[in-house]
């Protein structure tokens, strides 16, 4: 088997690049916000699915009163793909 690890390379390269930036949060609080966002967007990218019909979809979703939050991941909206 050949060891290639240039996909984990090619998902981490995003990450690396905003850790320069994220020395300018100001705060834990917004660092915090910002992991949180990121995660959504990488979890939206593996399934395929795009990242701003989910986040449309998921406001929708919330301003409808929708709590339940573990149906609401992407992979569990019902976007198509």
């Amino acid at each position: 088997y050949c060891i290639d690890n240039s996909l984990a390379e090619r998902t981490l390269r995003p990450m690396t690049v905003e850790r320069k930036n994220s020395l300018t949060f100001g705060s834990h609080a917004g660092a915090k916000v910002s992991v949180i966002y990121h995660t959504f967007i990488e979890t939206c990218k593996m399934c395929g699915v795009s990242t701003l019909e989910y986040f449309k979809e998921f406001f929708k979703a919330i301003m409808q009163g929708r709590t339940d939050y573990e149906n609401m991941l992407p992979m569990n909206i019902g976007i198509k793909k």
